[in-house]
């Protein structure tokens, strides 16, 4: 998921933004040729937080917007990649799915799912993945596949709600809950199939609740990692993304922190090397963090200096086996980065926003990357509010490895 390289040797200032600020509208060209693509994965740090719209039988909902608010994004190379989004329509707002090939140069619309906007205990879908140019999947309460690119949808049906979903050396998984609603006691599981085919199969030695806590799914190639908070905190690893085998939680406790610190989220950028934010105590706007990495695909652990106390929540992103995002949010959204030579955290994002927080931040290598602004789930009820934050769900990319970012506007 991915911005523009600057090939004039400018420095690409971290882009601020205040409650308020009009957002400049400015397009980057490409300027890179295409790159094969790497790991995909799915991170939820926590329950969502966000209201949801209502569930209705058509793709509308009751919510209008000027303009198309982006809800998940999936890159599958540099240039490649399609966005999940919103936009009004004349029965309100509906579902829409917009595509590029020349990173976000120029956008063209595809068909989106036949379906609503909605949460994992709604009908609808609030995900989207796509494994290449033509196999991707738009999955929340329910999960819909295309193999033609977004032309065409098919509604699968593989045991309840989809949770998470990631894509490597030709497979996808995808973690699946058994019911719509809470309380639910039952275990979720991992499941996978050829990404060309709606071919399910149970992967054994994966189990949990998935909707009660932290989760992310993870696939560099055929290796697979799996990290659930509950009901006890536990990170699976798999060379061949079918024989799971227990790997250290490397979180551990703090005599001045409060509480047990747990994990919270899990990214990589190979096999090998991968990183773990654990997350302790909250306190007003602000929640301790720990980060580790791995360079021997989770076995072992270092550790990086605690990120910044600002903000709760840890939507996580390894672009390199040295360079690590993290996202939090709480009175404000801050996106932190630490890579070498820097010994501390910088903040490349910082929004004054009230905490809507960022989804979907990833990379398809160590320079290109992506993130969402306040989808459009966390949109819709704040733009009912009298005075809503500005640039909400707004795509922006990076070139550089994520220390800079500019928007990347998608016309309707």
């Amino acid at each position: 998921m991915p911005v523009p390289n600057r090939d004039d040797g400018m420095d690409i200032r971290p882009f601020v933004i205040a409650a308020g600020a009009v957002l400049t509208s400015a397009l980057l060209t490409a300027c890179s040729g295409p790159s094969a693509p790497r790991a995909h994965t799915t991170t939820r740090p926590s329950l969502p937080s966000q209201a949801t719209t209502p569930t209705r039988s058509t793709t509308s909902t009751s919510v209008t917007t000027t303009g198309f608010l982006a809800q998940s994004a999936s890159f599958v190379t540099v240039d490649v990649g399609f966005v999940l989004g919103v936009t009004s329509c004349s029965t309100g707002t509906c579902l829409s799915l917009m595509h590029t090939v020349d990173r976000g140069a120029s956008w063209v619309s595809a068909s989106p799912p036949p379906t609503t906007l909605g949460a994992t205990d709604t009908t609808g879908v609030s995900e989207l993945h796509f494994a290449d140019a033509v196999d991707g999947w738009a999955f929340g309460g329910s999960l819909w596949a295309t193999h033609d690119g977004g032309q065409e949808w098919q509604a699968v049906n593989i045991g309840g709600p989809v949770v998470a979903m990631a894509s490597g050396a030709g497979v996808v998984y995808a973690l699946v809950e058994p019911c719509a609603s809470a309380p639910c006691t039952d275990p979720g599981h991992l499941y996978r199939s050829p990404v060309g085919q709606n071919s399910w199969s149970e992967v054994p030695g994966v189990s949990g609740q998935f909707d009660r806590g932290a989760v992310s799914l993870v696939a560099e190639g055929q290796t697979v990692f799996v990290l659930a908070a509950y009901p006890e905190p536990e990170i699976l690893g798999s060379s061949d993304g079918v024989h799971f085998t227990a790997l250290p939680v490397p979180c551990s406790a703090e005599p001045e922190q409060p509480g047990p610190f747990a994990p919270a989220s899990l990214a990589a950028s190979d096999p090998d090397d991968l990183a773990v934010a654990c997350l302790g105590g909250v306190a007003a706007g602000s929640q301790a963090k720990q980060l580790y990495i791995s360079h021997d695909g989770g076995h072992s652990y270092q550790r990086l200096p605690d990120p910044p106390l600002g903000g709760d929540g840890a939507e996580l992103a390894m672009p390199a086996p040295t360079t690590v995002l993290l996202g939090a949010w709480s009175g404000a959204t801050q996106v932190y980065r630490i890579a070498p030579p820097d010994s501390s955290w910088t903040t490349p994002l910082i929004f004054g926003d009230g905490g809507v927080g960022v989804t979907d931040l990833g990379f398809v290598d160590p320079a290109h990357g992506a993130v969402i602004h306040g989808n459009a789930l966390t949109a819709l009820p704040n733009l009912s509010t009298a005075n809503p934050p500005s640039g909400l769900g707004t795509l922006y990319l990076t070139g550089d490895g994520g220390a800079g970012w500019q928007p990347a506007p998608i016309p309707r």
